[in-house]
């Protein structure tokens, strides 16, 4: 059993992660050009833990690639986790959940999801979302890599557009520098 004080300081790292990538959203302009011409305000984007709030709002989706309620069990089992939603306003918009691999060297998306259907108001940009608080996690826990574990074929262009790129051993990648 994980002394209580390991579980305490992963928990803050996940924490301050989050609140990390959302100073990091409240210094960006407010609005960014969308893809389909709409302009999302970013001022009402919020990252939270992947909680019951989240898994109620994830059962309204109609589609989804993954089962989420997998999570809370990965949670117990993994210290280190880094689990993260995505909400504008009230709606959930996207999901993530991240764990190291066995050297710690490298964070692994393990799943990463968009509200399937389009219709959401960030459509086009969970993964950098998502990604950039991924990012702050991985800076705080010292870890050098994020990767992509089993990534769906169609979303492959897209993780290449944010700097991932396959390594010699076949991985989606990306190399992270220190803060």
């Amino acid at each position: 059993m994980p002394r209580p004080h390991t579980f305490l300081r992963y928990q803050l790292n996940r924490s301050k992660a989050r609140n990390f990538a959302n100073a990091t959203l409240a210094r960006l302009p407010t609005k960014w050009k969308h893809a389909t011409g709409g302009l999302p305000d970013f001022t009402h984007i919020r990252f939270e833990a992947i909680n019951g709030a989240a898994l109620d709002a994830y059962q309204t989706w109609e589609s989804s690639c993954f089962s989420w309620e997998e999570v809370v069990p990965w949670k117990a089992k993994e210290l280190m986790y880094f689990d993260l939603s995505i909400w504008l306003d009230r709606e959930l918009c996207g999901l993530c959940f991240a764990n190291p691999n066995h050297s710690r060297l490298r964070m692994r998306i393990v799943r990463l999801e968009s509200k399937p259907g389009g219709a959401h108001p960030l459509r086009g940009y969970i993964a950098p979302l998502a990604l950039m608080a991924v990012e702050h996690y991985v800076q705080i826990v010292g870890s050098k890599a994020i990767e992509i574990q089993e990534p769906l074929a169609g979303a492959i262009p897209a993780y290449e557009k944010l700097g991932f790129t396959f390594d010699a051993s076949g991985r989606l990648a990306k190399e992270i520098g220190s803060a």
